[in-house]
């Protein structure tokens, strides 16, 4: 996972930029650049933790799947493509994709939600066009989450 391995990286650059700056520190000559460098290594471990924060939102709103147990309490479902919106994020070679779909639960009330998508060019662009519906399963206890077979 990407959000693990910035935020290592994060982590370590925090801890060396303190053990730089507490060693440089110490003689008149180095004081300056005990400053500097620590703050620039500070500046990198903070956008190493942005990007770590940034693939694990990404993670946990777009790649959640049901267990087997959700799975056989979940309400079949019919989520219609109202649009399709190709973020510039990506993860593993494929583009996120912003999706607003129409979910039908069989025997009731149809309701609109917005799901990110991790999806092939191919495929992004087919839902883009639209009149795309895909079966799907909506968890009874919470019905923005559902799980769509076809995207996973």
């Amino acid at each position: 996972m990407p959000s693990i391995v910035f935020g290592t990286a994060a982590a370590i650059g925090v801890v060396v930029a303190v053990v730089l700056f507490l060693v440089l520190r110490r003689k008149p000559r180095t004081r300056v650049g005990a400053y500097v460098s620590a703050m620039f290594v500070l500046l990198a471990s903070g956008m190493l933790a942005m990007g770590a924060i940034t693939f694990a939102s990404m993670e946990s709103a777009g790649l959640r799947a049901f267990t087997p147990e959700e799975r056989a309490a979940a309400v079949p479902c019919d989520a219609a493509v109202l649009g399709a919106e190709q973020t510039s994020n990506k993860f593993n070679k494929r583009y996120i994709w912003l999706l607003r779909l129409r979910v039908t639960p069989k025997g009731g009330a149809p309701y609109e939600i917005e799901r990110t998508a991790r999806l092939t060019s191919d495929m992004g662009e087919r839902l883009k066009r639209g009149s795309v519906t895909l079966p799907c399963l909506a968890d009874p206890a919470d019905r923005t989450r559902i799980e769509i077979a076809a995207l996973a």
